[in-house]
């Protein structure tokens, strides 16, 4: 027996009793001799999508970029009794409620709350990683046990220290009822699948069946009696009518730390009968932590149960009470939650995703442990181990199995979400109306046979100096180049365009004297053609409005203005002589016809 030292200290500061126990050990020690196998590829497939694991297995190849943690602090420093995913309301993923201290926090309940855009943007956040609860929804000042949403996800009960069961509005905190029928606290809550009812177990021992609709708020509709202990788990397993393999449609499963799992028969729980309506006791040999129900394939068991208690997990058949599997998990501490998790797996192959489950485990030693589940024979294999640095009081995925959401018992949650798939493609949408895309939308699309198909031109060709210009808008530039081609018609191109574009004032102002010079001369020189004449002279009246008051500054360009002047009067006097001509011509062939 060791013993411990009590040599006075300078400082007095307060260690908890997790911190005078010793080291917490790794995964790899706990796991030796384990059944089961250590499975490479199931550590690898965990650590890169939710960063459960060791960093040797994020370095190979990634189905999913890295993955995000998340840290949330509810308000006091209170121990996360139960962390739970709900039904989506107004968001596409699930909102998250913490149980923790005199209060239920939720997060990701808008898509405007600070939760619902750190998991759904894989990007990092301005504020860091802590993210504050959208709402909370508050418990009178007593301590908050557990809590369980209706599957509309409208509704939150909670349950208290003082017996209370508060049913919530979650959109707008309020309280609707509350049942009570005891002073004990409350330990686990169900919702049946018709909204209406509502499974309780506490410390007194009973499980209390509660009618949302009911007046009297102090007398539930049916009390199942029975344990000697407290109720730490329930469960529900409800059927419809059609599928009857079995007489029992509707069965509630409550687990206590008197060693036993009770299986009720709860089918119609608001008619009276004489009827004992224990179908069946399980008896785990240890205190019962958490329940399980999955899927079975094997015809003559409707339903399995799973069940933890100490460090042993166990496979039931709730109708014949008959154990099919016991697991030694091999945690150092009392197991405090047991949760089904989806895997999803996309072949790289046939690029077929497959689904299966796995069984996790968590406890007070920080270690989550990773179990194959068979659904036609009821067993169990461990996959994979990993250890944590803090000591876990609950787990919680969500649906898809993207999110994994830890309790732990200094009050912080920690939220692992999936980073986005590496090899997944983007879903292809058809084209706004009016876009680029729309217009270019089967470009390329292969000919089908029969089609009129219009022979390739060749090799692509190759933008000229200029056209790079215009379409980087740098159009003194594009002007520049078109002028040192030396071809009126390139030069006359780019002017056209430039004036459609509005852009003619921009290439031809802010230039020096080498700058104007082409300009001015390539005007000069050819503002007398026919085919140019009506857009340079546009082109003279621009520079004579913008360089008309520098002149005299440079010899050059007042040189270049007066062969401007000189061309222009010479094409009008020219003009006008061809006018008179024009009308001489005319007398003469009008006086010829009197003739």
């Amino acid at each position: 027996m060791t013993s411990i030292a009590t040599t006075p200290s300078q400082t007095s500061e307060f260690k908890s009793s997790s911190n005078l126990q010793t080291k917490r050990h790794a995964a790899s020690s706990v796991t030796i001799g384990q059944d089961g196998i250590s499975d490479t590829n199931e550590a690898r497939y965990w650590t890169q999508k939710l960063g459960l694991g060791s960093a040797k297995y994020s370095a190979a190849k990634r189905k999913f970029a890295q993955p995000k943690t998340l840290m949330l602090s509810p308000k006091g420093p209170a121990i996360v009794n139960q962390v739970l995913f709900g039904p989506p309301l107004n968001t596409k993923n699930s909102p998250l409620a913490v149980v923790s201290g005199p209060r239920v926090s939720l997060y990701g309940t808008s898509p405007s709350s600070n939760f619902f855009r750190s998991t759904s943007r894989h990007t990092s956040s301005l504020f860091g990683n802590k993210i504050d609860p959208d709402r909370q929804v508050q418990t009178g000042g007593n301590v908050a046990h557990c809590g369980a949403f209706r599957n509309d996800g409208r509704l939150l009960a909670v349950g208290t220290e003082v017996g209370d069961v508060r049913v919530c509005d979650v959109t707008m905190r309020a309280t609707l009822a509350t049942f009570k029928a005891s002073t004990l606290p409350v330990r686990s809550l169900q919702w049946f699948r018709n909204g209406q009812f509502l499974l309780a177990g506490g410390d007194d021992g009973l499980a209390r069946i509660w009618n949302l609709g009911s007046t009297d708020k102090r007398k539930p509709i049916l009390t199942l009696a029975g344990h000697g202990d407290v109720i730490r788990s329930t469960a529900l397993w409800q059927r419809s009518e059609t599928s009857a393999t079995t007489e029992w449609t509707q069965l509630a499963i409550t687990g206590s730390y008197d060693h036993t799992i009770r299986v009720w028969n709860v089918k119609d729980p608001d008619v009276a009968t004489d009827e004992d309506r224990c179908i069946s006791i399980l008896s785990h040999g240890f205190p019962v932590e958490a329940l399980c129900l999955m899927e079975s394939q094997d015809p003559d068991v409707p339903v399995w149960l799973l069940s933890v208690g100490g460090t042993t997990m166990k496979v039931w058949n709730p109708i014949s009470g008959q154990c099919n599997s016991t697991v030694s998990t091999q945690h150092r501490k009392t197991i405090t939650s047991l949760q089904a998790v989806v895997r999803s797996n996309l072949s790289d192959d046939t690029k077929t995703k497959s689904l299966a489950w796995r069984i996790l485990t968590s406890s007070l030693d920080g270690l989550l442990q990773f179990h194959s589940w068979d659904p036609a024979a009821g067993t169990l294999d461990h996959l994979y181990s990993t250890a944590l640095d803090y000591a876990i009081s609950s787990v919680v995925a969500d649906p898809t199995g993207d999110r994994l959401a830890i309790g732990t018992t200094t009050g912080e949650v920690v939220v692992k979400v999936k980073g986005p798939s590496t090899v997944a493609t983007k879903r292809a949408r058809e084209p706004f109306a009016g876009t680029y895309s729309f217009f270019q939308r089967g470009m390329n699309a292969d000919a089908d046979a029969g089609d009129y198909t219009v022979a390739s031109q060749g090799k692509k060709r190759k933008l000229r100096s200029f056209d790079v210009a215009l379409k980087q808008f740098r159009y003194g530039d594009a002007l520049d180049d078109a002028l040192a081609t030396r071809r009126p018609k390139d030069v006359v191109a780019v002017l056209e365009e430039l004036g459609k574009r509005r852009g003619l004032e921009a290439a031809l102002s802010n230039r020096d004297e080498e700058l104007l010079e082409p300009v001015l001369s390539f005007t000069t020189r050819y503002i007398n053609r026919p085919h140019y004449t009506s857009l340079l002279v546009g082109i003279a009246h621009k520079l004579i409005d913008i360089y008309g008051d520098v002149t005299g500054q440079s010899e050059m360009i007042d040189e270049l203005f007066a062969k401007l002047k000189a061309q222009v009067g010479n094409e009008c006097r020219a003009q006008a002589s061809l006018l008179q001509l024009v009308g001489q011509i005319d007398c003469v062939m009008a006086a010829s016809e009197f003739e």
